[in-house]
């Protein structure tokens, strides 16, 4: 998996403070080498300023195998729960996956966010009490999100069934994405140090201090024949 910041589109969910902003330069071929994603400052409670403000990182650039998500993820062919049709309404309004493309992106279609797919994969995933949802479109992409507080991308998985990201919130990191269903754990490893990751219905994700963020060195995925992927985060 080549380290790159994903080309898809990266959205902050409206909850976490309408009239976020965001920058990137869009390359021609749809990715976007910057992306920063700020909430307004709390003018009300100047002190907790800090903590409203977020960035989000994507590591990759997607796939370009046929393996649709359906068969790399079993989460999307389980039924769905009651508390994900209720909150699948908002996860599809909201998806990146839902959001125009620009005219220089190679991608053509997102497909449309199928709300009966919508599906928790973890909750309590950083200090704001998030979870890490996943959403599948008609296209084959997946909408992934850490809802309703943070941010969110469009992408297809990496040919190795990964999909990886890292948001802040306040001072701690929160790394996490999706793993195909041959991974039986997953640990990341910053500053030589090794951080196991929860992992639950294909997602996964490790909350790191923010200094963590500046020595990502890679993600290491134990499958259950026994063998581990190791792929380069920095």
């Amino acid at each position: 998996m080549k380290v790159a910041f994903l080309g898809a589109c990266c959205v902050l969910f409206a909850a976490a403070g309408c009239g976020s902003s965001s920058s990137s330069n869009a390359a021609s071929d749809g990715s976007a080498p910057t992306t920063s994603v700020q909430t307004p400052t709390n003018a009300a409670d100047p002190t907790h300023a800090e903590i409203n403000t977020r960035w989000l990182l994507m590591f990759g650039q997607g796939g370009d195998k046929s393996t649709p998500p359906q068969k790399l993820y079993s989460v999307f062919a389980r039924e769905q729960t009651d508390d994900e049709a209720k909150i699948a309404p908002e996860l599809v309004a909201e998806s990146s996956c839902s959001m125009g493309l620009p005219e220089s992106s190679r991608h053509t279609d997102h497909g449309k966010p199928i709300a009966e797919k919508a599906r928790i994969l973890l909750d309590e995933v950083d200090a704001g009490h998030d979870s890490l949802v996943a959403v599948l479109t008609t296209a084959g992409r997946v909408s992934l999100a850490v809802f309703p507080g943070g941010g969110g991308t469009c992408t297809r998985p990496e040919d190795d069934g990964v999909i990886a990201g890292a948001e802040s919130y306040g001072d701690s990191v929160t790394f996490y994405g999706m793993v195909d269903d041959q991974v039986r754990s997953v640990d990341v490893i910053t500053g030589g140090q090794t951080h196991r990751a929860k992992l639950n219905q294909n997602g996964f994700s490790v909350a790191l201090p923010s200094s963590a963020a500046e020595h990502l060195d890679k993600l290491v995925l134990h499958r259950a024949d026994g063998s581990k992927a190791e792929i380069p985060l920095g």
